[in-house]
């Protein structure tokens, strides 16, 4: 499960993060010719594929775009194998989007590589930061403030497609469409009050020990997610002149509208 925490109105939440539109199809199966923790692409598999052997977050991802001859095909990936037998669950996942930077490659990599590294029956979460997936390098105060420029000043919207590629800043545009397919769900039950954390850390702080580290690490990554959040909702704003809503509870059937930026 990719959980990202994120500080929100002097709490932190945690967000799990999911593709919408991926299935799990099957539970608890073995194919022959089919392994646990893989991925299916038109008939070819990553675990035939050079690419298996690499450490490099995006590989996933790199070899779906490479073997999607057909754009609008599902692709499989399978999940590990359960605790006590050789069986694995199965998902059905939509054909990848067109890159748009590393960041957003990075963040889709991250969840295709969740669901293979899922174990059956065992809920276990994997911290996200937008800072380590590289958002920070894209979503820069230069292009912000470039961005807000022309839309300001350039009332014709027809025109702003050729603006925005002229100072490279059309990703900012694509980035909000990119995040679009995935489900970003607030995990009930499990906010924590920020005041409450900083106490921990600075009691535990004074001894020094990794537990303090582990918290230090953890709030760090929580406030950065909020930073480069709030600017994600900002660009939203610019384009759509209202608040941004992609963060959302679970609680209610129809998804109720709950973190805004």
């Amino acid at each position: 499960m990719l959980i990202m925490p994120i500080v929100n109105k002097n709490r932190i939440l945690h967000v799990k993060i999911t593709l919408k539109n991926a299935r799990k199809v099957r539970m608890s199966v073995r194919y022959d010719h089919t392994i646990a923790d893989d991925i299916i692409v038109n008939g070819s598999r990553l675990s035939d594929s050079f690419l298996s052997h690499s450490n490099n977050l995006m590989v996933s991802l790199e070899f779906v775009r490479k073997h999607s001859i057909y754009p609008s095909k599902e692709y499989v990936i399978t999940t590990r194998e359960e605790i006590h037998s050789n069986h694995y669950d199965v998902y059905l996942v939509p054909p990848p989007p067109r890159k748009i930077n590393d960041a957003l490659d990075n963040l889709y990599s991250s969840v295709l590589l969740d669901m293979r590294k899922e174990l059956p029956g065992v809920s276990r979460g994997r911290y996200v930061s937008f800072e380590s997936l590289g958002f920070s390098e894209y979503l820069t105060d230069e292009k912000l403030s470039l961005l807000r420029n022309v839309i300001a000043y350039e009332k014709d919207s027809s025109k702003w497609s050729e603006i925005f590629h002229k100072f490279g800043i059309m990703d900012l545009e694509d980035t909000i469409d990119f995040l679009n397919l995935f489900d970003c769900t607030i995990i009930s039950d499990t906010a924590i009050l920020e005041d409450e954390l900083q106490n921990m850390i600075d009691s535990l702080d004074k001894m020094n020990t990794r537990e303090s580290k582990g918290l230090k690490k953890y709030y760090s990554i929580a406030l950065s997610n909020r930073d480069i959040y709030t600017r994600i909702a900002y660009i939203y704003r610019l384009f759509y002149h209202r608040p941004y809503h992609l963060i959302q509870n679970q609680k209610r059937s129809e998804k109720q509208l709950v973190m805004t930026s």
